[in-house]
């Protein structure tokens, strides 16, 4: 059984997806209607109607999903179902602690790794890590 992962923070990074979940497979790379990257501590993505982020797809297994999950959580992200615009559906992390900023300088790279790995606009990127 093969699930889709809507990753948008430092999970975009190829080799760092293939050391939590060894065979993921990249799926896509689109951008989210109704969601905007923020950057704290850590990547987030918030609710905003006029916003759209950047996610990398990756297919991933149950086992895939329950590495993320020890990664993500449980206390500061919870997994969630999320609609695509396609009309597939995709598990996302939802943060659940305010961990004010700034992120660190090898988390940081470690988000520009990703945006490059999917081909993103790193002005996206760069906007979120600014407060914008």
């Amino acid at each position: 059984m093969t699930d889709l992962y809507a990753a948008y923070g430092s999970n975009l990074w190829h080799a760092q997806m293939q050391l939590r979940c060894p065979g993921a497979a990249v799926e896509a790379a689109i951008l989210l209607p109704g969601w905007r990257l923020a950057v704290r501590k850590f990547a987030l993505v918030e609710p905003d109607p006029a916003a759209a982020c950047p996610v990398g797809l990756w297919r991933v297994t149950p086992g895939h999903l329950a590495s993320l999950d020890r990664h993500e959580g449980p206390h500061t992200y919870a997994r969630r179902e999320i609609g695509l615009p396609d009309g597939r559906r995709a598990w996302i992390y939802l943060e659940l602690v305010h961990r004010p900023g700034p992120p660190a300088p090898e988390y940081v790279e470690r988000l520009r790794r990703g945006y490059a790995d999917f081909g993103f606009d790193p002005a996206l990127l760069e906007a979120a890590l600014a407060g914008g």
